[in-house]
């Protein structure tokens, strides 16, 4: 793990799922000095969309006043809350750990909220080793796209009953874990994936000059350059946002009659709730 001293004003903001583990959650976090941790507590029944985080809920100074169903948690689990507070702010956030783009949107939003990535921003860490695989794999994707750096935590002795007990006791050593880069859709593909979710949702089929007449209202960045012409603007659009998102598997088109309906597909809708951080506060 990097531990070298940040600046002044730089924190260090860490993101661990609250799976069947104490050690594992909570050494690494006092070892390297956290500032800031976000315990990303499992809601499966959750009925938020996919990446939504009520950060004034998850800062409350009383548990009960957060969003997380504490009659879910093992004694252990509190525990480790309870232990990581007394170093560390704690934010407990609901995410559903079955679901990979829930995990990867909730810690994608936590790292814009904190600036990790930019110059005068946070600095932001991932625990991939105290969830499940698919939490782990959700943390993993979200660090490879935002520059952060996760993390892997090797126990000491291992457990088997979770229900009673932690699954694993101590801590041996913290791994790094490679990073990777990921073409990550561009703000105006989100913006374009949000407006698509927006129609579908209610009923309506959008086509191509739909899309334009919407994105030049917004003044989305790639019809800016495109030029006057109908021709030049429809050009715009397929290369900089559908031809990708196409290629990608996130929206279908449909020939109907002289226009092209644009639909969004399943995985056009996840990627969309994972990454409409990018949106901004919108």
């Amino acid at each position: 793990m990097d531990t070298s001293v940040p600046s002044v004003a730089e924190r260090r903001v860490h993101v661990a799922p609250l799976g069947h583990e104490r050690d594992r959650i909570v050494e690494p976090l006092r070892r390297h000095g956290a500032d800031v941790v976000y315990l990303l507590a499992d809601a499966p029944d959750r009925e938020a969309p996919r990446g939504a985080v009520d950060f004034e809920a998850a800062g409350a100074a009383d548990p009960v006043d957060t969003r997380v169903d504490l009659d879910r948690l093992t004694d252990y689990q509190r525990d480790a809350w309870t232990a990581a507070a007394e170093f560390a702010s704690v934010r407990a956030l609901p995410v559903e750990l079955a679901d990979v783009y829930d995990v990867l949107g909730v810690t994608t939003t936590v790292a814009a909220r904190h600036g990790a990535g930019e110059e005068d921003g946070d600095r932001l860490f991932a625990n991939v080793s105290t969830g499940p695989r698919i939490a782990a794999v959700g943390v993993a994707m979200a660090c490879m796209i935002v520059g952060a750096r996760p993390y892997s935590v090797e126990p000491e002795r291992h457990r088997h009953d979770v229900r009673s007990e932690p699954l694993t006791e101590g801590v041996d050593r913290t791994v790094d874990l490679p990073l990777y880069p990921m073409d990550a859709p561009t703000t105006d593909q989100v913006a374009v994936l949000g407006r698509l979710h927006e129609r579908a949702d209610d009923n309506v089929t959008t086509d191509k000059w739909n899309l334009i007449e919407w994105a030049r209202e917004r003044d989305l960045s790639f019809l800016r350059e495109a030029g006057a012409s109908r021709t030049a603007k429809y050009r715009a659009l397929e290369t900089h946002v559908l031809s990708p998102l196409r290629d990608r598997g996130y929206v279908e088109l449909e020939d109907v009659g002289r226009s092209d309906t644009v639909r969004l597909t399943e995985t056009g809708r996840r990627v969309f709730f994972a990454f409409k951080h990018k949106l901004g506060e919108e």
